[in-house]
């Protein structure tokens, strides 16, 4: 009994090392499942790179964005500054034009028939 079972112990072995199990009607049927299984594994390993490769470029635009928005308030509030009346003011004071100190008086054309 001991040497049966040695001679099935090496018999497998033998298989194993030798490939012959990869011949077998058994395992040659599983193939296409196997194949499937390998390439739905490639298939999600891909899509966790792309996914990886998306986000780094989302974070990479959120960083200009906020650069930007920076710039857009900054830029903004200079107008606003800018486009004071007392800004103005001494802005063209120095290019000779004075600022109008009197109040605004309305003009009317009468029309005659």
């Amino acid at each position: 009994m001991s040497k049966d079972r040695k001679e099935k112990k090496g018999s497998f072995f033998n298989e194993y090392l030798g490939g012959d199990v990869f011949l077998k009607q058994s395992v040659m049927r599983q193939l296409p499942f196997v194949l499937y299984v390998v390439f739905l594994l490639m298939l999600y390993i891909t899509n966790t790179y792309v996914a990886e490769d998306v986000r780094r470029e989302i974070a990479t635009k959120n960083i200009i964005l906020e650069d930007r928005h920076v710039e857009y308030v900054y830029n903004k509030s200079e107008i606003t500054r800018m486009t004071k009346q007392s800004e103005l003011a001494k802005r063209l004071k120095n290019k000779g034009i004075k600022e109008s100190v009197e109040p605004l008086k309305k003009i009317t054309v009468s029309h005659e028939k």
